[in-house]
């Protein structure tokens, strides 16, 4: 398991963590009362427009299957409780899967291309996931009438 760090995540995308980071030079405002800044921008990949979705995670057995998204990034911020993601890329480590441990006030943003899932720590977990309105209506498609998606490919875990 993994400590979560932009050095050791860099390889599956960008972490966001409100306690650790601001994009710098990034539309900010910090006071006693209310602070903001700019976690991360977001790409949705080419004509795509972003989604916004309530995720529940109430899994602690391994993961059987892994996805990728072609077209577009997909962000997962753990609100209720801590979650392990799990990834690999082909083209990283010879396919090595990663778990790293997501606590609230992090948030990771995955490239395309890396595969993953999620598992929860204890118990059901309660995540903001950001993603491509496209790809999010593919998936469920696929998975409620068993059709194969096309912007998310699966796979088992490599050995």
């Amino acid at each position: 398991m993994l400590e979560l760090t932009p050095e050791a995540f860099a390889q599956f995308g960008r972490v966001m963590d409100f306690h650790a980071q601001r994009m710098q030079g990034s539309s900010a405002f910090m006071s006693e009362a209310t602070s903001f800044f700019r976690a991360s921008l977001f790409d949705p990949g080419d004509a795509g427009s972003t989604d916004l979705l309530w995720v529940s995670y109430d899994r602690s057995a391994p993961p059987e299957e892994f996805e990728s998204h072609l077209l577009t990034e997909q962000a997962l911020i753990p609100i209720s409780g801590t979650i392990v993601q799990h990834l690999f890329r082909n083209d990283v480590d010879n396919g090595t899967v990663k778990r790293f441990l997501v606590r609230p006030g992090q948030g990771i943003v995955m490239s395309p291309g890396s595969f993953h899932t999620t598992t929860s720590v204890d118990g059901e977990v309660m995540c903001l996931m950001v993603s491509r309105t496209s790809t999010t209506d593919d998936l469920s498609h696929s998975l409620q009438s068993a059709c194969q998606a096309v912007e998310t490919v699966f796979a088992p875990p490599p050995c």
